[in-house]
């Protein structure tokens, strides 16, 4: 058995797949060297990786709708977030010391934070959800698209690299953020139901943990698009995942509902997974100046995720 670490990157412009998958290497090493020692770091480096990359996919379809995409200051303010990252201890990510952090972070404003969970909601349920998320999160709207390749296009990348290692028996921790998070939930359902993939699904191997950072699979109007939706019983969830730990940062409004495991009770009550966690936490990270709660490298290095990553390690 081999064990893998699938990363799935989020939304938005995004650098050159070499850059962001060594950031997300970094991130997640530099944590657990923080909080486990170099011995747990190394062990993560040993082991067999992929990066589901679909920046070039992303950065075509914003160019052409927000601008231009500066790659030299976006690594660079990437680079710097990362290095200040690495200077806090453990402690400053958790509890009062977090807040105290997160909410001193300049840029920070708690009013934008509670208006977004204040609307967020009954926006979803009258309608205008997607409108919403189309406004801060054109990709991740377009992701849905039926008149779009966007979305098939962005979950081949993950697809091609996914259902082999499920075919496998992999000992897998899937690590998907933002808009990474539906890719992932759709390409696990049509890998648990669709009849192009019963080599892997009856094979009954499942993921070892799925680890979710910035999630928006909380959200009305988001799981309303999801694959499966329509389905009934059993079916409407994917059946491969044994353990699904949540990570929702105060203040994202990616995932300003930040809990999945109420949503997704029923995968509980009906046997397919065995646990589903939710994590609020504080995300430190700064970008370009200011608090950033959505950032990928401010998940990937919080002590929570690090805690997740290491045990799964061993």
């Amino acid at each position: 058995m081999t064990r893998r670490i699938i990363m799935v990157h989020g939304r938005g412009f995004k650098p050159d797949r070499e850059s962001l998958e060594q950031l997300w290497v970094e991130a997640i090493g530099c944590g657990l060297e923080r909080d486990r020692g170099a011995a747990a770091r190394a062990e993560f480096e040993s082991c067999a990786r992929a990066f589901a990359y679909f920046g070039d996919v992303s950065n075509e379809y914003l160019r052409d709708r927000t601008g231009p995409y500066d790659l030299e200051a976006d690594v660079a303010d990437r680079r710097r977030s990362l290095d200040t990252l690495r200077q806090f201890e453990a402690r400053d990510f958790l509890g009062e010391r977090g807040r105290e952090h997160y909410e001193n972070a300049p840029g920070q404003s708690n009013f934008a934070a509670a208006l977004i969970d204040l609307v967020a909601a009954p926006l979803s349920w009258i309608g205008l959800g997607a409108r919403a998320i189309g406004l801060r999160a054109p990709d991740l709207l377009e992701y849905w698209n039926p008149d779009s390749s966007f979305g098939s296009r962005v979950r081949r990348r993950l697809g091609e690299t996914l259902a082999p290692a499920l075919l496998a028996g992999d000992d897998i921790l899937l690590v998907s953020h933002s808009l990474g998070t539906l890719i992932a939930y759709d390409n696990l359902w049509k890998l648990s139901h669709r009849a192009e993939y019963r080599e892997v699904f009856e094979t009954g191997h499942k993921l070892t943990r799925w680890i979710t950072l910035g999630c928006p699979l909380g959200n009305p109007t988001v799981r309303k698009n999801l694959e499966g939706h329509r389905a009934s019983g059993i079916r409407q969830y994917p059946a491969n995942i044994r353990e699904w730990v949540n990570l929702a940062a105060v203040g994202d409004y990616i995932s300003h509902d930040r809990t999945v495991r109420d949503d997704y009770r029923a995968m509980l009550e009906r046997g397919v997974i065995e646990s589903i966690e939710d994590h609020r936490i504080y995300n430190l990270a700064v970008r370009y100046g200011r608090s950033n709660p959505h950032h990928g490298a401010g998940y990937l290095i919080h002590p929570t995720a690090i805690a997740s990553i290491g045990d799964w390690l061993g």
